[in-house]
């Protein structure tokens, strides 16, 4: 078996290229089946084709060894067969009434029949838009940052390389949301832009995208209600650049240092696990983390008491100053997320009655914006996707400082 890499192939007959018929891709693997028309004898490929497209065609042949396998993500699904994958993603938002299916298929090899309500998309991709900066680490630990060509909005990105290469020229805005440019997407041609999906249509950019025959696929990870889940969506991306087995070791990486992390705090006896909350107050309401949610996993995880774990809900709870004041009044440890809050007198200056809060008076008071950059890009919500472990030991710091001595806090800052 031989393949074509990406400069071959765009000096081939056009046949050949992405995109080539269906009929003719029938055609070719009936050749290869016509004794009459036999050639070398096809050798199994031992890694997953990351460039360029099949020259030969064999119905009999996995082109996929490199396979990944989910474990921690609940909101898609990944199967294979020998010359396509099918990526059907769930839960595209919570509470989500429809599904989205995307028919992966080899490029070099025929589409199969059956897939109607599949959007049909060639691998490996070889240029990538995106419009989350979530997406973005994604490319990063792949090593695959050379099929980025777009982001939705330059300010929001923190990755130093990304950032030069929007400096560059190399990696074009396209905006996001309402404010989407299409006729610039149009231009530019990417052969997979990647999403996030709500459930208020009116942020959906997916529907515009897709009615202009752009290849779009709807990330969701942010609806996994575990911070493994989240991570896990790595494969998601991997499986459009056919880089599967680097995946599936990246992940499992960070498994297991999460677990090792876990095993130390495990057996803490709940007496000795502090008590904490979350959120602050937006006008006049109060948005709690559920305790289904990620952040009720985390802290769960990291040897503390979250004083809503006994709800059910996976996504914020709306309350009251003083319905969160009379349960978390007098918590030990305060996880907060206001952008411009480096010290406790700036959450002061932001609403006087945040010192009634023992966590506050005692300075037990921390937020999420320890890696900021002069635009004010956060790189929590950047690679502290992709590191689950760190986010868990940053956890476990503040929590129980004496169980990782050396740690330093990375993603969490503590508010003087």
């Amino acid at each position: 078996m031989t393949y074509s890499n990406s400069e071959q192939r765009t000096q081939k007959p056009a046949v050949l290229k992405r995109g080539l018929p269906v009929v003719f891709g029938v055609l070719v693997a009936l050749s290869s089946l016509n004794p009459g028309h036999a050639g070398p004898a096809a050798v199994a490929p031992t890694a997953n084709l990351t460039a360029g497209c099949l020259e030969r065609y064999d119905p009999k042949t996995d082109y996929f060894p490199d396979k990944a396998t989910l474990t921690h993500a609940q909101g898609f699904t990944l199967e294979y067969f020998k010359h396509y994958k099918v990526v059907t993603v769930t839960t595209p938002w919570p509470n989500a009434r429809e599904a989205f299916r995307y028919l992966l298929v080899q490029c070099g090899a025929p589409v199969p029949e059956g897939f109607a309500d599949a959007q049909v998309i060639q691998i490996p991709v070889r240029s990538v838009a995106v419009l989350s900066t979530t997406h973005l680490p994604h490319l990063e630990r792949l090593d695959a940052l050379d099929r980025l060509v777009a982001v939705g909005a330059r300010d929001s990105v923190y990755s130093p390389t990304v950032r030069e290469k929007i400096a560059a020229g190399a990696v074009t805005e396209i905006g996001r949301g309402p404010s989407i440019n299409l006729e610039m997407i149009l231009d530019l041609g990417p052969e997979l832009v990647t999403a996030v999906g709500h459930d208020q249509p009116q942020y959906n950019t997916h529907p515009l995208l897709q009615r202009a025959g752009i290849n779009v696929a709807v990330n969701a990870e942010y609806v996994e209600p575990t911070l493994l889940g989240r991570s896990e969506w790595l494969k998601f991306t991997a499986a459009f650049l056919n880089l599967d087995g680097r995946a599936q070791r990246e992940f499992a990486g960070m498994v297991e240092r999460y677990e090792a992390y876990t095993a130390q705090v495990r057996e803490i006896p709940a007496a000795q696990r502090p008590t904490v909350f979350g959120g602050f107050l937006h006008r006049d309401v109060w948005y709690v983390p559920g305790g289904d949610s990620y952040i009720a996993r985390l802290v769960a995880d990291a040897g503390g008491r979250y004083l809503w774990a006994d709800d059910a809900r996976q996504a914020s709870i709306p309350l009251s100053f003083e319905a969160v004041f009379e349960r978390a009044g007098d918590a030990e440890v305060w996880f907060t997320s206001g952008l411009d809050w480096f010290t406790r007198a700036d959450l002061h200056a932001a609403n006087e009655h945040y010192g009634a809060f023992r966590a506050f008076r005692e300075g037990r008071v921390y937020n999420i914006n320890a890696r900021l950059n002069e635009q004010k890009a956060n790189d929590y919500w950047e690679m502290g996707i992709l590191e689950p472990e760190v986010l868990l030991a940053d956890v476990i710091k503040i929590l129980h400082p004496e169980r990782l001595p050396e740690h330093r806090l990375k993603y969490y800052r503590w508010l003087p």
